[in-house]
């Protein structure tokens, strides 16, 4: 039995098959590596401008009293929280997000849509059922596969042996001293 060619099929085989979904799990982890500057999942379609006047009695602002506010505005959107933060009132809607400034009563209600494509990619990298958990833990099992065939397949002086085992220590060395920094 040739190991070398046995090996170089499974290396191949398992790197035809996750091809795919090693591509998108690649650029979706690059998008979320930035989500802190822009959300690779949703992107903002249409803004509306909305100014509450608030009561006296801070008591009296409330989910209903958006609601009611915003009805009178024409605006027909179903609430489905509200919540203090960054200084400022949030409103949640289905697809929809407000800030609204406290002092001016001012904010915009800005309306989301999922990124075609990307937008199911980071879905796929960030979702948590049963079903993908098991698919993902065998895909990682599969990439530990093709890395380890991947190390061993080559023989002579660009083998693992006289040139792999350097650019594998590096490969190691640097996450490791990022982590460290870190």
């Amino acid at each position: 039995m040739n190991w070398n060619l046995k090996l170089r099929n499974w290396h191949r085989d398992f790197s035809y098959f996750y091809a795919g979904l090693l591509m998108a799990f690649s650029i979706s982890g690059i998008a979320l590596n930035h989500r802190h500057s822009w959300d690779p999942r949703d992107y903002v379609y249409d803004t509306v401008e909305v100014k509450f006047d608030f009561p006296e009695n801070k008591d009296g602002i409330s989910d209903e009293f958006f609601q009611k506010a915003l009805k009178n505005q024409g605006i027909d959107l179903k609430l489905n929280g509200t919540a203090w933060r960054r200084g400022g009132y949030n409103l949640y809607f289905d697809n929809a997000y407000a800030y609204i400034n406290p002092f001016t009563g001012e904010g915009e209600i800005e309306s989301f849509r999922t990124r075609p494509i990307l937008g199911q990619m980071v879905d796929l990298h960030k979702s948590a059922s049963d079903v993908w958990v098991w698919y993902s833990d065998i895909f990682a099992i599969c990439v530990l596969l093709i890395c380890i065939t991947g190390l061993v397949i080559t023989k002579g002086r660009n083998g693992f042996k006289k040139r792999g085992w350097k650019l594998a220590l590096i490969g190691v060395l640097i996450p490791s001293v990022l982590w460290f920094f870190l």
